[in-house]
């Protein structure tokens, strides 16, 4: 326990004293693990920022500690690597943080679902980070941790997808977004539509409903789920997506993808085979993360409102925890398309 939970968990301690009591300093230590030495050092910042009394041998709450229990909210996300690199995952951590002090509530820690897989993972993730709520980000992968979640603590918020009827999903449009994209394509003229994802979603379902819409050809070569690990969706999986395309015996004028990252990749790949976008083919991204704006040329995509999301999710969660029979819902965000230079016009 580093030092910042360690005086988390000593405010917390003192918020939970009911009778309101001097907590001894030795009794602290003794809880913690730690010196006595130790405690006065902690006790002497949190003093500084006027969250306890200090007194001889010990410690007492402030008025201001004990008239409210700030609440403590964890977010797990869906990829080891990148915790703050991801573009979409941060404008969606942007909103949680906004919002939380806005509702003045506390961010307890932010942690990879790969370290809650088992059940022991999450009773260890619940004994020593006790919080609130948590609030899930990206692909939410079937794990026996996550079951003990469900039966340990009832405010659970997923975002993209669903951990069960009975818990909140704040989500965005994907399906209508792709569809979008799909018909504006075909309005440009395009015909032979490619699509490269990480992984089957209603953005797949959408692309593939697209094409049977408007009659385009439906070869299973054009749908590419390029493989990814714990890094998440990355350029590297329009790279292989690119490559395998546009290496077929006929080739699509048009690839459409789930994510500005790997429409990114794909243009990388492109561009060092000489093959000219949108001239010689148009790609289109989803999600608008600020570096789609840049790319050469720029990126037509489908605007999703990240921020918002992350924001909607901790007004959720909090919900919950304020009512735990508070009804369940299912929030999707709208998304809108946003037409740049890489799609072209024909």
């Amino acid at each position: 326990m580093n030092k910042l939970e360690r005086q988390t968990h000593i405010i917390r301690l003192i918020e939970q004293s009911l009778d309101k009591h001097m907590l001894e300093t030795r009794e602290i230590a003794e809880q913690f693990g730690v010196s006595e030495m130790t405690v006065r050092r902690d006790l002497q910042e949190l003093s500084f920022k006027g969250l306890v009394k200090r007194q001889h041998g010990g410690v007492s709450p402030t008025p201001s500690t004990v008239t409210r229990e700030k609440k403590e909210i964890g977010v797990l996300l869906a990829f080891i690597k990148g915790k703050y690199s991801d573009p979409f995952f941060n404008a969606v951590l942007e909103g949680v943080d906004l919002k939380l002090q806005e509702l003045d509530c506390r961010l307890a820690y932010i942690k990879p679902h790969s370290e809650v897989r088992t059940a022991a993972q999450a009773h260890d993730l619940l004994k020593s980070n006790p919080t609130h709520g948590i609030i899930f980000l990206g692909p939410l992968p079937k794990y026996d941790g996550m079951e003990y979640l469900k039966a340990n603590l009832r405010a659970l918020v997923a975002t993209t997808e669903s951990i069960g009827t009975a818990y909140d999903t704040v989500t965005f449009d994907g399906y209508h977004g792709i569809r979008d994209m799909v018909d504006h394509l075909v309005h440009c003229g395009y015909r032979r539509l490619g699509f490269i994802t990480g992984h089957h979603d209603f953005r797949r379902k959408a692309f593939l409903d697209g094409v049977k819409a408007h009659n385009l050809p439906a070869d299973a070569n054009l749908c590419v789920t390029a493989p990814f690990g714990d890094d998440g969706w990355t350029p590297k999986l329009g790279h292989l997506g690119a490559e395998h395309l546009m290496n077929l015996s006929n080739p699509p004028d048009a690839i459409v993808c789930a994510s500005d990252l790997i429409a990114i990749g794909a243009i990388q790949w492109l561009h060092q085979h000489n093959i000219r976008v949108p001239n010689e083919v148009a790609v289109t991204g989803f999600d608008d993360i600020p570096e789609s704006a840049f790319t050469t040329p720029a990126l037509t995509t489908v605007h999703v409102h990240k921020q918002l999301i992350g924001e909607l999710a901790v007004e959720r969660v909090v919900k919950r925890i304020e009512d735990d029979n508070v009804i369940a819902l299912r929030v999707q965000t709208p998304t809108h398309l946003v037409i740049r230079q890489s799609c072209g016009s024909k």
